[in-house]
């Protein structure tokens, strides 16, 4: 399928990561800063990706084990305003330090997170969204090697992986320093929790809350205010 947005088109026909909700809310509500350097790990389509290079002026680096995805990402990334600033490795995370001595500003992740929830049928899939190739404790370990001193690392997951990602991530020297829960609907529970974490431990974390849908079940408010620099509504 093909999806226009404001400044770029993403085709996720082929990818084991096509663009969703998930994607679009980490990408809106992460804010790269004056990040030199970018890392998006796992990219499928390559839509986070694209979403840092319109709010940013950063080098941006895309790692996506799947070939096919990997390729639809390189030709998504390659009709885009910042083509000369992206680029897609078809590796996995773990070797992406044996491409060149890098260290990152910003890295952000939509990664493989159902766990313990049934595998699909699709081998594509299931390498996708579950950590059958990275696990919570690798991906950790990885990012806190690949990040710069004064880095950040954005990610999202279900809320009931986030005790289990802390726990991990404090393992490895990371810490949090904006938490962002998200609620599918009014009155509904919290599925969904972005996180940033950063080597330099926060004495105040940033807390605060979305809700995706409204009572009318459609999107909110606060949705809209959140992605309109991306979607047409």
């Amino acid at each position: 399928m093909s999806f226009r947005f404001k400044q770029f088109s993403v085709e996720d026909s082929h990818s084991t990561m096509p663009v969703g909700t998930d994607s679009m809310l980490l990408g809106a509500l992460t804010d790269p800063g004056n990040a030199s350097r970018i890392l998006d790990i796992g990219t499928g389509c390559g839509v986070l990706a694209l979403m840092m290079a319109q709010k940013s002026r950063a080098i941006i680096d895309a790692v996506e084990l799947d070939q096919e995805s990997a390729n639809e990402a390189a030709e998504n990334f390659q009709m885009s305003p910042w083509n000369t600033r992206l680029a897609c490795f078809p590796v996995a995370l773990q070797l992406i330090e044996l491409l060149a001595d890098r260290r990152y500003d910003l890295i952000i992740s939509n990664p493989p997170f159902f766990k313990n929830s049934l595998k699909p049928e699709s081998i594509k899939k299931a390498l996708a969204r579950h950590d059958l190739t990275l696990s919570l404790e690798e991906l950790m370990k990885d990012v806190a090697t690949l990040l710069s001193k004064d880095g950040r690392f954005a990610f999202i997951l279900p809320a009931d992986r986030w005790p289990e990602a802390q726990t991990l991530a404090k393992k490895h020297q990371l810490f949090p320093m904006k938490l962002v829960r998200i609620f599918p609907y009014p009155g509904g529970k919290v599925t969904r929790i972005i996180a940033e974490l950063s080597p330099v431990e926060s004495e105040q974390i940033q807390e605060s809350e979305l809700t995706i849908l409204n009572e009318e079940r459609k999107y909110s408010a606060e949705y809209l205010a959140a992605t309109k620099d991306f979607h047409y509504f």
